[in-house]
Parts: structure tokens; sequence; C-alpha cells
């Protein structure tokens, strides 16, 4: 039976590859890292392409991959060993940071790379993507004991950002 962390495997396989550049966890299931999980559909990963992407994006390579190693598309999502997963191109800046900036951390013996608490509360907080449940959500993080409310608050400056 597959699981979470055999999906998470295949994302470090898909930054190896060279498919991206690279991959941060984000959405309701990186706050299960960082405070209460909550319940979630899929698997939402950010990514940064190399090179960078200018215009219009097509995610054509990453589909490509994983058909060839036997996943199936759903819609928007790639069935990553049974969890339907969205492949979220950076938008902007925030999110290229929150990429960059991601932790590594140990989910079932497998390294997992995951935004920081601090973004995930800006990338919540972004007027395109504010909805009252990234609110609540953003709410939660900011009680999680592992975050730095300097770095926050500095995130949240730099993008024009406020809670």
């Amino acid at each position: 039976m597959s699981s979470l962390a055999d999906a998470f495997k295949v994302l470090n396989e898909l930054k190896a590859a060279g498919v991206v550049g690279d991959y941060a966890v984000a959405g309701a299931m990186a706050l299960v890292f960082w405070t209460e999980p909550v319940a979630t559909f899929d698997l939402d990963v950010l990514v940064t392409l190399d090179p960078p992407a200018t215009g219009l994006v097509s995610l054509e390579s990453i589909y490509r991959w994983a058909e060839q190693r036997g996943y199936s598309l759903q819609a928007e999502h790639i069935l990553i060993e049974g969890m339907p997963t969205q492949i979220v191109p950076s938008p902007d800046a925030l999110a290229d940071e929150a990429v960059a900036s991601a932790v590594e951390l140990d989910y079932q013996g497998v390294t997992v790379r995951v935004v920081r608490p601090e973004y995930l509360i800006a990338l919540y907080l972004h007027p395109h993507a504010s909805t009252a449940k990234r609110r609540e959500r953003a709410a939660a993080l900011l009680d999680s004991p592992r975050l730095n409310r300097a770095l926050l608050d500095e995130i949240l400056k730099r993008h024009g950002l406020s809670l």
C-alpha cells in the first residue's frame, strides 16, 4: 500500500531528475509539520523551474515525467502513490522565497522540503490567495511555537502584506 512518505520520495526524485529546480510542500499538508493538521484532499507542492519560466508556464515536462513512471492525471492533479498532488509553479517572488527557504524535515524516514510557517502565513494572506479558510490557517500558525515572529514581520513588510 502506498503512503504519503512514498509520495514524498517521488517528489525528491522529481527534483533529482532535474524536472523541477526545487520544490516545497505547501498548503494544508504543510500544516501537519507546524500545527494541528486539517482535513485536506490533496498535496500542494510549490515548484521552481530551471531555467525560471517567463510568460505562459507549461507543466508538460512534469506531466510527461509522471506518466512515464505510471502516475495518472486526474484533472489538475497527478496521482502520486495514490495521493492527488497538485504541482504549482511559483507565481511570484514570495513563492520563490518560500521554496528557496523551505526546511528539510523527516517524515517516516523520508526527507521532505516544507514551506516554513512564516512563509505559509504570508502565502495565505496574499491577496490572490486569501480566503476565510486560509486566514484561519494563518491564525493557527501564529500560535505555533516554531514560528519566528521577527522573520514573519520582515516577510510581510517586504511583500506589502499585513495580518
